[in-house]
Order: C-alpha cells, then sequence, then structure tokens
C-alpha cells in the first residue's frame, strides 16, 4: 500500500527505452568480451604449443646417441634437467626396441589439449609427442605433458577483468540510456500532458498505457472532435448560407447581438392562396409540395449570387449584397427573381403532368439600406436582416400578382436596369405601413 503513491500505474515508455538500450549495451559487452576471452585462450593456447615443441625437441636431438648408446643414465639425466628448468608436469623416453628408458615428474590423468570437448575452455595440462631421429631413422620418442597453470590463472585475471568491465560498462550504460530516454521522451511526455489537458481525456481503454497510448486515445479522440466539428459545419451550412456560416465559425469568440448597416437587395417569394393550400392537405403532403419548389428556388437564388436568409412558412426571403458587399445586387436580385418565375413555371409542368394542381408564387423585391446582424436574445440569435426595404420588399409580395415580380420605381431608378428590362407600370398605391404611395412596376423579362 506504501509504494502505491510511488509506483506509476503504468511503464514510463522512458524506462521501456532505458531497458532496450541498456540490454542492448549488456549484449553487446557480453559478446566483445567472450570474443576477447577466447582470443586470449587461443594465443596462450599457441605459445604453450610452441614452448612444448622447444622443449620436447630439444630432447629428441639430445637424446638420439644416448638411446642408441642404451645410456641410461645420461637420458635420466637429460630428462631431470628438463624438468628442473621448465613448466613440465612429466617428460619420458622411450626406445623403439627397449621401451621406457626414462622419465621424470607424474603422468597427469588428461587428455591431449585438441582432445577436449570444444566448450572446455582451459585444460589442466598440454600433451606433446616427438618421434627421436637419427640420421633419418626413428629410434625412439619423446612425450611430455607442460603444466597449464599459469595460462589458467591469466585466463581467470582476464575474466575478472572482463566482468568487472562489464558491469561498470552496464552500469554506466544504464544511467546514459535513462538519461538519453528521457531526454528523447521529454517532448513525447508534454504532448501526452498537453493533450491530456486541452481534450481532457480519460484513461485509455487501450492495451498500451504508457505515454504513446495516451498519445493515441488523445489523437483518435481529437479526430471524433474534427469529425464532429465538420458534421456541425455542413449542418450549420443547411440553416444558414455559407458566408453567414464561414463567418460565424471566424469569429466564435465574438457572436453576439447586434449588426451592421449594408446595401442590398431583398427578395421574398411566397405562395398565392398558401392558406387554402394547407387546410386542404395533409402536413406531409405540404411539407413535400413546399420542399419540391424550395430545393430549385434555393439553388436559383444561389446561382445568381443570393443568399436565402430564411424561410417563413410558404414563404422564402432571400438577400443579395448582404453577406458581402456587391454593386450589382439590384442586377442579380432582379435576374434571380425572373429565374425564380422560370422554375416554378417549369415544376408547375411537372405536376400538371402529373396531375396534380399548380401552385403560384408571388415575388417582391426591393434595395437599400438595411441592419445586417445576429438579432435575438443572448441564448437564442438569427442572422438576418432589418429595415425598411425588407418591410417594403414583403408588402409587395402581399400585393403582388400570382406568376409576377413587382417591385417599386425606386428600385429600379438605375438607367442600366431601366434599359435592361421590360417593365410594365402597375399605378401607384399606398402600402400597409408604408408613409407614402409607391409607383409599382412589374418586371416582365430580361431585353
Amino acid at each position: 500500500m506504501a509504494l502505491a503513491p510511488v509506483l506509476p500505474r503504468y511503464l514510463p515508455i522512458a524506462w521501456k527505452l532505458a531497458a532496450v538500450i541498456s540490454a542492448l549495451t549488456l549484449l553487446t559487452v557480453v559478446a566483445l568480451a567472450t570474443l576477447v576471452l577466447y582470443q586470449v585462450r587461443d594465443v596462450l593456447h599457441n605459445q604453450i604449443r610452441v614452448q612444448a615443441e622447444l622443449i620436447v625437441g630439444h630432447i629428441a636431438r639430445a637424446s638420439a646417441e644416448p638411446i642408441l648408446a642404451d645410456d641410461r643414465l645420461a637420458v635420466q639425466t637429460l630428462v631431470q634437467a628438463q624438468l628442473q628448468d621448465g613448466d613440465i608436469e612429466f617428460l619420458a623416453v622411450h626406445a623403439n626396441d627397449r621401451g621406457l628408458l626414462a622419465s621424470a615428474g607424474q603422468r597427469p590423468g588428461t587428455q591431449p589439449l585438441d582432445a577436449h570437448p570444444h566448450w572446455s575452455l582451459v585444460p589442466s595440462s598440454h600433451y606433446q609427442y616427438r618421434p627421436v631421429l637419427f640420421q633419418g631413422v626413428e629410434v625412439g620418442w619423446v612425450e611430455a605433458y607442460i603444466d597449464t597453470a599459469p595460462m589458467q590463472g591469466l585466463l581467470q585475471n582476464t575474466i575478472r577483468a572482463g566482468v568487472a568491465t562489464a558491469v561498470v560498462i552496464s552500469i554506466l550504460g544504464l544511467l546514459l540510456a535513462i538519461t538519453i530516454s528521457k531526454r528523447m521522451v521529454r517532448p513525447l511526455e508534454r504532448l501526452a500532458r498537453a493533450t491530456r489537458e486541452h481534450a481532457a481525456v480519460a484513461p485509455s481503454p487501450s492495451l498500451v498505457q504508457d505515454e504513446l497510448g495516451q498519445l493515441i486515445h488523445a489523437f483518435q479522440s481529437m479526430s471524433t472532435d474534427l469529425l464532429r466539428k465538420d458534421q456541425v459545419e455542413d449542418a450549420l451550412r443547411r440553416y444558414v448560407s455559407d458566408g453567414v456560416a464561414q463567418d460565424i465559425l471566424d469569429n466564435l469568440d465574438r457572436v453576439e447581438l447586434g449588426g451592421r448597416p449594408v446595401e442590398g437587395s431583398v427578395l421574398f417569394a411566397d405562395i398565392k392562396g398558401y392558406t387554402t393550400l394547407s387546410e386542404g392537405l395533409d402536413p406531409a403532403e405540404l411539407g413535400r409540395i413546399l420542399n419540391e419548389f424550395f430545393g430549385p428556388m434555393a439553388s436559383t437564388i444561389a446561382a445568381h449570387g443570393g443568399v436565402v436568409d430564411k424561410y417563413i412558412g410558404d414563404c422564402t426571403m432571400a438577400v443579395f449584397g448582404v453577406t458581402r458587399p456587391d454593386a450589382d445586387h439590384r442586377l442579380k436580385a432582379l435576374c434571380a427573381g425572373l429565374a425564380l418565375l422560370d422554375t416554378i413555371r417549369e415544376i408547375n409542368r411537372k405536376r400538371e403532368q402529373r396531375g396534380e394542381v399548380r401552385t403560384e408564387f408571388r415575388i417582391g423585391l426591393h434595395a437599400g439600406r438595411m441592419l445586417a446582424g445576429n438579432l435575438g436574445a443572448e441564448d437564442r440569435m438569427q442572422y438576418t436582416v432589418v429595415g425598411d426595404p425588407v418591410n417594403l420588399a414583403s408588402r409587395l409580395t402581399e400585393i403582388a400578382k400570382p406568376d409576377s415580380l413587382l417591385v417599386t420605381d425606386g428600385f429600379m431608378d438605375r438607367d442600366e436596369l431601366a434599359r435592361r428590362f421590360r417593365i410594365r407600370s402597375c399605378g401607384r398605391r399606398q402600402l400597409r405601413g408604408v408613409a407614402d404611395e409607391v409607383e409599382l412596376l412589374c418586371v416582365l423579362e430580361e431585353r
């Protein structure tokens, strides 16, 4: 229980990296030490072989004549003298026809060096054999066992030094690995901490519980959030125009009530006799009819640079030059109004072919200075436009005849508009909510 606050609930990636580096370092040191040890052993073996060959060769040359003369005393003296001078355990001289002539020391119960198993690092003694030749004729042989105790001591010292060196290097390597791994993982830890703090990441259900697992979980959460963000943006653009949606997304920290004065055009298009139509239809059928018209109408408005501001029951409200300044907003609004009439006529033609009743629309259009912005309450607002041009366009729609586009002379007071469109005067009329009478004009077609 006392270790619970100290030990982490997962093994940090820095520790894992340090363990891997330390293990690789240890394996490298062990491999190098083993290689050096076997090289030292081979060098010592070669030295012992050379020493043994020199000793046995000297005895073989010196004992050739005494063997022929059967001078056992001379041979024994030679053997005893050689045994005292070198690291020899046992030395013997044999004659081919008489057997053992002289020997000294104790014969060890061991095998020659090359007969030992390969894994045997150091044999206890080294056996050496040499024939005795006199004028090219073999008259006997010499055998000797060389003591390998000095080599064993040297190899043991080498092993101790190698082990000590390996331990020291491993400890230093571990400390260095910990330092390096911490430095390498530090940016990863900061990134993992930042993602946890930013996204309030819960403990990851993944099997990987270290910093890398936390990052994977955090990036998965961030990917989900980005997907949701895209979905929200797509949904937002279904309710407001692309320009308004982008303006909202670009100023999320400054979404507040208020607006700005703009110069633009407002278009209203509603169904003639909508109340009567709605009374005789099922709500689902009524919704189908509205959507049948609203979709193509929205596409037509967008194709002429306009933006659908809102749908009010059967009425479509569109603005031109509001979300983005446009000096040609009147021209585009007029073209859009005439195109809407063509679109509505085409839809009605298809409806009549299916045996359905025609649905007539009326369109009113006006332009001028208005206020565009967020209107409503702090917790419930809507981007829209308000002002006299909006009210006047709405009133024009109320009095317009079916399948017609109605404007005022104030809207058409531009020479380029008067020359481009063919219009018909509809007289002067007092509109509800408007102080003065206005001259009404019906826009027929583009010249």
